[in-house]
């Protein structure tokens, strides 16, 4: 672990040096600096090393601002002249310097950073990195990255006078900072950085060894050095996936001890034949392979795919079931307590009629009921539960469990996955997501689960109308709102933050709640409904909405998945450009699930930029949340479109398998081909995967993958 590296002082030799020494105990950074760092997930020097940059400056050849070309991200250094800080009634905090050298002056301005000014100080020399844009007549650069240029020979060496990288930032840690410790780190520790690519990939794909190539990601010499040092990285992350995952898939399909639940699923047929609606041929498809999966020796580890209201969770109940039918227990994770709620409410009457016995298990729940549930399940008196995280608490323990379902397992890990799996026993599998996941990162990213499509939609759904809200339209807005809800529709008014703060230039709900019902929307049947509410608090707002006896719900994230109220026609999101468009995707499902035509208003603020409002025309012009998920995942790469919770597996940090697909070939193939020749990881090369291996994984993951 790397807590085992903390013995180790500064200034220790080479050979007592490790990638996973603590980086409190690097010169220069100490017990401030690393609480600092682990807010950007780094606690250790690998950490640190792997701690890419995102983009880059050319500092080697400075443009005279005279010569700035409009539009395209340009470098140049020059002093400030004035400096000023202005906040407009109503709008955003506004810093504007005049920067100038021997060839001009030109405008530089920064919003909702009023900090800034104290370090715009007439005569300091500073290096600007942006785009110049023209506004009223001026030429401007907007929001740009900037260092001001000190005395320090060392730091200008780093950051001036040649290819400059640039970090992703927490408070509190600098790009000056951040480029002296890696440049010291890389110094101090490259010759323990080892090879991690078995020999033949490196030599077929012409790679450079792997501390030649994160010396260059941070430090190029010139781009071209940085691309290969680029290339290397992404095979060794698309490598290493695979090869996990495909070791555990290969463990679990030896795995003897999942019971086979070889029914007539009767007891599914019942549950589908009281269903006021008729299944679609994408979901008879499915069960049918989830028929085939729970019956065999080799058992059920699959990942279902459906856009939102596809009907995913109809499937899900009838696996329940199937187990059920078996004499074994049953049980479907879900990430919210309010989901968790909504979907015992409504498969309780179906299981009540069926004679199974149901609980739902949640973290609020009182100690007395909490303890019942327990009981239930460890005895198995309770058949079927449904419940959030309190579900892998170890002091929940099932009699025998057969089947699971992970809803939305894009907010698990496989660290929780595992949780459930306890005691001896090994489940069936099911992990489903309404966030479409391309193909090609599917195959990467879950090569251990195999993959189902609900790629039909019931006849229920209505089509869904998008439209970019801007402030001087939403007073007609509003009014919509409010004639809707008198024809008896319901709305949700979305908000991405709880309350306001001085950080935040945000809307928030709570302020909003009490704004709208003083004024476009008063006398309207309003609620409120947020995280930080109680969870009795929560199921009532619930419910009244469920009733009708509120029609305008002002809310967070929190109905982002899986809240169903079919009278619900108007989702109007306030700052959609705080969420990836696969989450808005989600958000906008939340409407015309009940046969009435949908409303998605995404409300823009009035200094949207243009990539803002590209990126929100997609979800505009485009209802495929498969299509969309593919431009979410082009725009924000693999690492935020999959989240931070794939726990116990190394994530993506530079590939994508989306643009990346040759190298997903490839790297599989290679994976395939080693696993073929050395089943065992007992040669050489093997022998390194392994300790790769078990410096990038958790100690759960290795009993899994080794044993």
């Amino acid at each position: 672990m790397p807590q085992a590296a903390s013995s180790s002082n500064r200034g220790s030799s080479a050979k007592e040096r490790s990638l996973v020494d603590v980086c409190q105990y690097l010169k220069g950074v100490g017990p401030a600096k690393a609480t600092r760092l682990r807010n950007l997930g780094i606690s250790n020097v690998n950490e640190l090393l792997t701690h890419f940059p995102r983009k880059y400056f050319d500092r080697r050849n400075l443009t005279p601002i005279a010569e700035i070309p409009t539009g395209i991200e340009t470098t140049f250094v020059g002093q400030v002249l004035t400096s000023s800080n202005r906040r407009p009634r109503g709008r955003r905090n506004i810093v504007t310097a005049a920067i100038g050298d021997d060839t001009g002056v030109i405008q530089v301005v920064w919003f909702n950073q009023p900090y800034l000014l104290k370090h715009l100080k007439p005569g300091r020399e500073m290096i600007v990195s942006g785009e110049l844009r023209h506004f009223r007549g001026q030429r401007q650069v907007v929001n740009p990255d900037f260092e001001l240029v000190g005395e320090d020979l060392d730091e200008q060496l780093i950051s001036g006078g040649r290819i400059v990288p640039v970090y992703p930032l927490t408070q509190g840690v600098t790009q000056r900072y951040l480029r002296e410790l890696m440049m010291r780190v890389l110094n101090d520790y490259s010759g323990v950085i080892e090879e991690n690519l078995p020999s033949s990939v490196v030599t077929e794909l012409n790679l450079p060894e792997r501390s030649e190539a994160i010396r260059a990601m941070h430090f190029p010499d010139d781009m071209e050095l940085r691309d290969r040092a680029l290339m290397r990285i992404k095979v060794e992350e698309l490598f290493y996936m695979q090869l996990i995952l495909t070791l555990l898939r290969r463990n679990r399909a030896n795995d003897t001890r999942r019971r086979r639940l070889d029914v007539p699923f009767e007891l599914a047929g019942r549950f589908i034949d009281k269903l006021p609606f008729e299944l679609t041929g994408a979901q008879r498809a499915v069960l049918d392979q989830i028929k085939r999966d729970v019956s065999s020796s080799r058992g059920m580890n699959r990942l279902l795919q459906g856009d939102v209201g596809s009907g995913k969770t109809v499937v899900a109940c009838a696996a329940l079931l199937a187990a059920v039918e078996g004499g074994a227990q049953a049980a479907m994770m879900v990430p919210t307590e309010i989901l968790a709620l909504q979907h015992y409410k409504t498969l309780t009457p179906y299981l009540d009629a069926l004679g199974v016995r149901s609980a739902c298990l949640i973290g609020s729940l009182k100690p007395a009921d909490k303890r019942r549930v327990h009981a239930g399940i460890a005895d198995g008196s309770i058949q079927l539960v449904v419940g959030t995280h309190a579900l892998i608490q170890s002091d929940v323990s099932f009699k025998d469990l057969g089947l699971i379902v992970i809803d939305e397992q894009h907010r698990f890990g496989v660290r929780q996955r595992a949780a459930l799996v306890r005691d001896g026993q090994s489940p069936h599998l099911l992990v489903m997501t309404a966030t479409p996941i391309p193909r090609t990162l599917a195959l990467c990213a879950y090569a251990d689960l195999d993959l189902s499509v609900i790629d039909e939609m019931p006849a229920t759904r209505a089509a869904i109308t998008t439209r970019l809200v801007p402030p001087a339209k939403r007073p007609a807005m509003y009014d919509y709102i409010r004639q809707r809800q008198e024809e008896g529709e319901q709305s949700y008014l979305l908000y991405p933050v709880i309350e306001e703060t001085e950080k935040q230039d945000l809307e928030a709900a709570e302020s909003a709640y009490e704004e709208l019902s003083k004024g476009p929307l008063k006398g309207a049947r309003l609620g409120l409904l947020h995280g930080r509410m109680s969870m009795a608090d929560k199921d009532r707002m619930m419910t009244l909405f469920s009733n009708g006896d509120v029609r305008v719900l002002v809310t967070t994230t929190v109905v982002e998945v899986g809240v169903h109220v079919p009278s619900a026609t108007i989702m109007a999101v306030h700052h959609p450009e705080r969420f990836g468009l696969s989450q808005l995707h989600q958000l906008r499902g939340r409407v015309g699930r009940g046969g009435r035509e949908g409303y998605c208003f995404l409300l823009t603020g009035e200094n949207v930029g243009p990539e803002t409002m590209e990126r929100l025309e997609v979800l505009v012009n485009q209802s495929d949340g498969f299509r969309i998920a593919e431009e979410d995942l082009r725009i924000r790469g693999p690492g935020e479109f999959l989240g931070t919770r794939q726990h116990g597996v190394p994530g993506f940090k530079v590939a994508n398998p989306l643009s990346d697909q040759r190298l997903v070939e490839i790297t599989g193939q290679k994976v395939r081909q080693m696993l073929e020749e050395d089943p065992g990881l007992a040669t050489s090369d093997g022998k390194r995967c392994r300790r790769h291996i078990r410096a990038v994984v958790t100690e759960d993951m290795i009993t899994q993958m080794t044993a």
